[in-house]
């Protein structure tokens, strides 16, 4: 039964979304590409260059404050966050997220968990 739930939350992910498949760090924030101001303590994202792909003032970037759902197919749950940054160091469909969200996510990771499945609306690029 418990397969059947991740199967169904992934379904629904994907469905909903554009779904990609990464890893996932964190980082801690301060002031993101987004000119928006955060803690560990937020349930924050920073997408990777070429899936921010920012204008040139990235402040304007129709990304900038729209929310991803994050699913970790191993605890079978999903998370919703924000996205504030640009990650420069992620591999491009990769996550860096606040240390708060980092342990939601994966309250067993160790720094950087992979196989991480994720999607948004404004994701298309």
């Amino acid at each position: 039964m418990h397969s059947f739930y991740i199967f169904l939350s992934a379904f629904l992910l994907i469905r909903t979304t554009v779904g990609y498949m990464g890893d996932i760090t964190h980082f801690n924030p301060g002031l993101g590409s987004c000119g928006m101001q955060s803690s560990d303590a937020d349930d924050i994202v920073a997408l990777s260059i070429p899936m921010m792909n920012n204008p040139a003032n990235p402040n304007l970037n129709p990304k900038c404050g729209s929310t991803i759902h994050i699913f970790n197919p191993t605890t079978g749950r999903s998370h919703r966050a924000t996205v504030v940054d640009t990650c420069q160091g992620c591999a491009p469909q990769d996550l860096d997220l606040s240390p708060s969200l980092f342990r939601k996510v994966a309250p067993n990771g160790d720094g950087r968990v992979h196989g991480i499945s994720w999607g948004g609306r404004r994701m298309g690029s």
